[in-house]
């Protein structure tokens, strides 16, 4: 009796995860991001940028299992909002400083030629990390523009 319930569960959590992933990686990549008209405009900006060929979650998504989890949780937050209308832009995008320095210090074998970083006469990248001093405090803009929708005068960020 015992066996079959354990086997059973195991069966569902194996069956779920595997779910789970194909759902991931379907609503992974870029044009799926995009696809939303609050996001249309950083998919362009991040087209042209130096981070071209890394995929959204690469810089948006804490690392681990859980990390995708948590990503598709805040990723169906904007669905909702989405299709809501209940939203605000510039959303607060999450970009761990994990990301940068797995990418940049070589840790990340997908990007062999990430510009690995080093220390100049200007900026001292050991004592930044060192401080826990975030990556965007310098480099907010790099994998795309930031605050697109973002006027002077605070007005029209919800008429796209």
């Amino acid at each position: 009796m015992w066996k079959k319930i354990i086997l059973s569960a195991a069966f569902t959590f194996v069956g779920l995860y595997a779910l789970f992933q194909v759902g991931y990686y379907a609503t992974s990549t870029p044009p799926f991001c995009g696809s939303c008209h609050e996001v249309n405009k950083y998919l362009i900006s991040w087209q042209t940028s130096a981070h071209k060929d890394v995929n959204c979650l690469d810089c948006h998504q804490p690392r681990g299992e859980l990390g995708k989890v948590q990503a598709k949780a805040r990723g169906l937050n904007y669905v909702f909002q989405h299709f809501s209308g209940d939203y605000t832009i510039p959303t607060q995008a999450i970009v761990s400083d994990q990301n940068c320095l797995q990418c940049h210090l070589g840790d990340d074998k997908s990007f062999p030629n990430a510009a690995k970083l080093k220390n100049t006469p200007r900026v001292d990248h050991y004592q930044t990390i060192k401080k826990a001093q975030s990556c965007l405090d310098c480099h907010r803009a790099t994998g795309h523009d930031v605050d697109i929708y973002l006027t002077r005068d605070l007005k029209g960020v919800k008429q796209l």
